[in-house]
């Protein structure tokens, strides 16, 4: 198993290869995921009502842990 993290200033809903992971933080801890390793689409859809815009990211992931998750950092456009 491998472990990924998403990072963004707003809290959202993160997909894996299309299929919903569930919110990317837990309070303002950011969750942590797990998944196959390989390369994998990840998605992040802020909710609604605010400025983000769903942004999606193809990485390789492996070689992590639940210690040491692969941090895939979403930038999110916070004009209101």
């Amino acid at each position: 198993m491998e472990y990924f993290t998403v990072c963004c200033q707003r809290r959202g809903s993160v997909s894996l290869d299309g299929i919903y992971q569930g919110e990317n933080k837990d309070g303002d801890t950011p969750r942590v995921f797990r998944c196959c390793a390989g390369l994998h689409d990840i998605s992040l859809q802020c909710r609604v009502g605010q400025t983000c815009k769903e942004m999606t990211q193809r990485v390789t992931i492996c070689g992590t842990n639940a210690i040491v998750p692969l941090v895939v950092r979403f930038f999110c456009d916070l004009q209101e």
